[in-house]
């Protein structure tokens, strides 16, 4: 890889069409892969256990709207290979783009929604998947606590604000932890998936314009 590559901090999604190519299942799940070290599309592939060229298109497509760019090319059986490598260390979406007030913005917003969730419901279906085959085929099983929980809570706000800023530190924290890439240690992915957000009923507005 080109040792004087250095990824931006910060992409800004700003136009629809970008978005679009953003919140897609497959793509999101292109982008967390590649996101510790450089890969080829095979790789990626194999990891997702589909057959390469079902990936050359979103690939083309991430490395149009500046996701994804080459950083190395190698020679593998006479053939040149293309190592991809994420741009950005984050990815922001234009608060514009999420206005829920516009059909357009709800639109967006649901699209959004609907992916991520599909993106992380198919790496942890893959996730244990995988891991079945793997014990199936004679391996050691390992325990691994997964925690998932739904809970709803009623604060005051600036009970929430307070548990809001303590759980951006969080994961913070786990995202800061550095990647280890030794392939003689027990190393493995975790994956941390976290939605907090104000919940609405339909008759709540109601009810605090009655004073109840």
């Amino acid at each position: 890889m080109d040792k004087a590559y250095q990824r931006e901090s910060l992409l800004m999604v700003k136009d629809l069409e970008t978005l679009k190519v953003l919140t897609d299942p497959l793509r999101m799940e292109i982008l967390q892969i590649l996101d510790p070290f450089p890969q080829t599309v095979n790789q990626v592939a194999e990891m997702l256990g589909l057959a390469g060229s079902r990936l050359y298109y979103h690939f083309n497509l991430l490395e149009e709207h500046g996701f994804i760019k080459v950083v190395e090319t190698r020679m593998v059986n006479n053939m040149m290979e293309k190592l991809f490598w994420v741009t950005v260390e984050n990815i922001e979406i234009d608060k514009d783009l999420l206005n829920f007030s516009s059909e357009s913005g709800q639109e967006n917003v649901i699209q959004m929604i609907e992916s991520a969730l599909q993106s992380l419901r198919e790496d942890i279906l893959r996730s244990l998947q995988s891991r079945r085959a793997y014990l199936d085929q004679g391996g050691q099983p390992q325990p691994h606590e997964m925690i998932m929980n739904h809970i709803k809570k009623r604060v005051k706000q600036e009970v929430y604000e307070d548990f809001t800023k303590k759980l951006k530190d969080l994961i913070q924290t786990f995202s800061d932890l550095p990647e280890e890439t030794d392939p003689a240690q027990d190393i493995k992915t975790y994956g941390l998936a976290c939605y907090l957000y104000p919940s609405f009923y339909y008759s709540d507005d109601l009810q605090n314009k009655q004073g109840k």
